[in-house]
């Protein structure tokens, strides 16, 4: 398996019979200024032959861009997952909405509820398990009213015990995980609960606005050292792993 950092929360990732890409937005999709994964850009050209899923976990402009559609027109096999309020949108697309399980013919897909808006994905496919949270995280914003923090860390703490129950004794394989500098200070809560609940073989941070400076907090902070060898450290687009 191999994976790409696009941008953001868009991610590339190639398991053996598939291409997976998450959250696709912006400059990633901006395949006439060409380049390819390596460049944190998607090339249909480059994946003409590909088995390709496209999984995009809520509508904000940071995780989505309406371009994914036109890939119909490039790839040879193309299929999209996304929350259900999309199908005002698309037809022809795998529906979704919190806290279901999909069984398709080569994966199976549960969904976790977002402390934002959409969903978070578990993708069983090709013999691993990959997360990709989209917008779940634990939002604690300095200055915000004590009971939004409360009820984020509410919501955030009981989605992981879902995710942990769904994994069971298995290990995810890779887990993209948001850690957000805006939050500053509780930047880590999120990936931190994340750790403590789940067993991941490699965790990716993601939503982090191109600010690599998360990286050397991750290695630092007292509350990751139990976690801290499992983080791919990531420091500009099109970075593989």
């Amino acid at each position: 398996m191999k994976g790409w950092y696009l941008d953001h929360s868009g991610v590339a990732v190639k398991t053996q019979n598939h291409l997976l890409l998450f959250d696709l937005f912006g400059d990633i999709l901006n395949w006439e200024q060409g380049g390819g994964l390596d460049e944190g850009r998607l090339n249909p050209e480059q994946i003409a032959g590909e088995d390709v899923l496209i999984f995009v976990s809520h509508e904000h402009e940071d995780h989505f861009d309406p371009k994914i559609f036109e890939l119909k027109k490039h790839l040879k096999k193309v299929r999209y997952v996304l929350p259900e309020e999309f199908d005002e949108v698309i037809d022809d697309a795998v529906f979704v909405h919190s806290n279901m399980s999909v069984q398709l013919d080569d994966c199976k897909i549960t969904t976790f509820d977002s402390t934002d808006i959409g969903v978070a994905y578990l993708v069983e496919i090709d013999g691993k398990l990959i997360y990709h949270a989209g917008d779940l995280n634990w939002w604690h914003w300095e200055g915000e009213e004590e009971e939004f923090n409360l009820d984020q860390q509410r919501r955030y703490q009981q989605q992981m015990k879902l995710l942990s129950r769904e994994v069971g004794k298995r290990e995810i394989d890779l887990a993209f995980v948001p850690v957000d500098p805006r939050l500053e200070d509780d930047c880590l809560r999120g990936v931190t609960c994340f750790a403590q609940n789940v067993n991941a073989k490699a965790i990716v941070p993601i939503h982090f606005w191109g600010d690599p400076s998360v990286f050397d907090r991750i290695q630092t902070a007292e509350q990751a050292r139990f976690f801290a060898d499992k983080i791919v450290c990531l420091h500009q687009r099109g970075d593989s792993f």
